[in-house]
């Protein structure tokens, strides 16, 4: 298997095939030296045998950067501080060692499995049509989410809502009455 390969559970939900464009810019991302981040938001349903993607897109490093910057500090420390007490060193390491998919199959903060989680949010950091391993692909389950919410500013809030209102319509059977969404670069 070629590790670098794109995994399906990235390709476009609308598509069904790699993104190709950033969200934001609509700059060309499958160049070899386009870095850019994937994430797509999934729930599970009754017993968990179906799935929904909630949200799902890409967005280029440069775009990325210009979002991150506008998490107030506060917010982003209380991200960073959120994820260096819980999760630990060697499940990094291991996410090295691990293949992109294994490393999809569970939390990699609370270690609940795929299956078991009611919703959850996979990232891929790529470069061009292949994923860029020295940031293993990850999957962060809703319990997790609704952890990291609590320690945002209400400004980090509204602009990640901004961002979600401007380039999604989600289905309305999809949502519940349920925080906003939870976007992570």
């Amino acid at each position: 298997m070629n590790e670098n390969h794109i995994p399906k559970e990235f390709y476009s939900f609308e598509t069904d095939a790699p993104f190709e464009r950033c969200i934001e810019c609509e700059k060309y991302l499958l160049d070899n030296e386009t870095e850019y981040i994937i994430e797509k938001a999934v729930k599970n349903y009754e017993g968990y045998s179906a799935k929904d993607v909630v949200f799902d897109y890409a967005i280029c490093m440069d775009c990325a950067d210009v979002m991150r910057k506008e998490i107030s500090k506060e917010s982003w420390q209380s991200m960073m501080n959120y994820f260096q007490e819980n999760m630990d060193v060697m499940t990094r390491l291991e996410m090295q060692e691990r293949s992109p998919e294994e490393n999809l199959r569970s939390c990699m903060i609370k270690k609940t499995g795929i299956d078991d989680c009611r919703e959850y949010q996979i990232y891929a950091h790529c470069k061009g049509a292949k994923l860029n391993l020295e940031n293993p692909p990850y999957m962060i389950s809703g319990e997790v989410m609704e952890e990291l919410l609590p320690l945002l500013s209400n400004k980090t809030i509204d602009d990640m809502n901004g961002f979600m209102n401007k380039h999604f319509t989600p289905d309305p059977s999809l949502m519940e009455p349920t925080p906003p969404r939870l976007i992570l670069l």
